[in-house]
């Protein structure tokens, strides 16, 4: 046999294999196992505002990375500490994986709560994604989450906004930004999105940060695709760093992730590596001042830890 019919046939069964290996990859290296669900079945879809229908005056807990660690207890002494709430926000990362078992132990600890039945405003996290070749977002966040299809690319309400009488509550999702066609229909939408808000207050939330608060969790992507449009919005929210930093408008939360070390950032206004909360808090127009107050606690005493103030009078 000559030589080149030899190389060629190498090539193929090594081209062979990597084809194999590909298909194989997200067996061998993406999810792990999912683990075996014992209890009832809960199916809950978590409900939202629709389009201009909230109160002038309204209060938002917003909640950083769980990973189902909250219980049911943790979710009543929230209820109990802004008894006013009106929705819910989180930044990703709700679910420990994007699996059924824990869509379904988020839902057993969020069922019976005081906080059960509340609409909730989330943006899809790197664990709601299954890792390996191909980062898809699951099945088990889309069946609990269902939100407008008002977004320019990806995932039908995964990048969306929602609409309050003096609030745009913009949700982008930043697991796809890698890809150059999704990225820059992205910035073009997010741009389009706060221009059009007219005079409401824009708050926009993210999970992964745009100026990051963990060591070695720098987005450069994200920072040099949004920092300036994302500078002109009021509020810009995120999570992923497990840790707690304020560089206004841009909040990195945290609230039941494993705490991570914290990445110097001389730009910081405010930092802090325990667990925390915060509460978005929007007066009513028709009062004399107008404004956006964003509050932040530590989960485990109700501590205040920062704050930040926004007026457009």
């Amino acid at each position: 046999m000559r030589r080149w019919v030899k190389i060629l046939f190498l090539l193929f069964l090594l081209a062979g294999g990597a084809i194999i290996c590909a298909i194989r990859w997200q067996a061998w290296f993406g999810m792990p196992a999912e683990p075996h669900w014992n209890g009832e079945t809960i199916d809950y879809v978590f409900p939202t505002f629709e389009q201009d229908t909230t109160p002038q005056s309204l209060d938002i807990l917003v909640l950083g990375d769980i990973h189902n660690q909250l219980t049911r207890a943790d979710y009543d002494t929230l209820a109990l500490r802004l008894p006013q709430a009106d929705l819910v926000a989180q930044t990703g990362d709700w679910m420990e994986r994007g699996q059924v078992y824990y869509r379904q132990l988020l839902l057993r600890e969020w069922s019976n709560s005081r906080l059960y039945g509340m609409p909730a405003i989330v943006c899809p996290g790197n664990h709601e994604y299954s890792k390996g070749l191909r980062k898809t977002l699951s099945d088990a966040w889309s069946d609990t989450f269902t939100y407008p299809h008002n977004g320019p690319v990806g995932v039908p309400g995964a990048n969306y906004y929602i609409d309050m009488p003096d609030l745009r509550f913009v949700v982008i999702d930043t697991n796809p930004l890698d890809r150059l066609v999704y990225l820059t229909r992205t910035a073009t939408w997010l741009e389009k999105t706060m221009k059009e808000a007219g005079n409401r207050y824009v708050a926009v939330m993210m999970h992964h940060p745009v100026h990051s608060a963990g060591k070695g969790r720098a987005n450069p992507l994200i920072y040099s695709a949004f920092r300036h449009a994302l500078g002109q919005a009021d509020l810009v929210l995120a999570g992923h760093d497990h840790s707690y930093m304020r560089h206004a408008p841009f909040v990195v939360l945290n609230t039941a992730g494993k705490p991570k070390p914290q990445r110097p950032h001389l730009h910081a206004e405010a930092t802090d590596t325990v667990p925390v909360y915060g509460v978005i808090h929007i007066s009513d127009p028709e009062s004399e001042k107008s404004c956006l107050l964003f509050k932040v606690y530590r989960l485990g005493d109700n501590t205040l830890v920062d704050s930040l103030y926004v007026s457009h009078d």
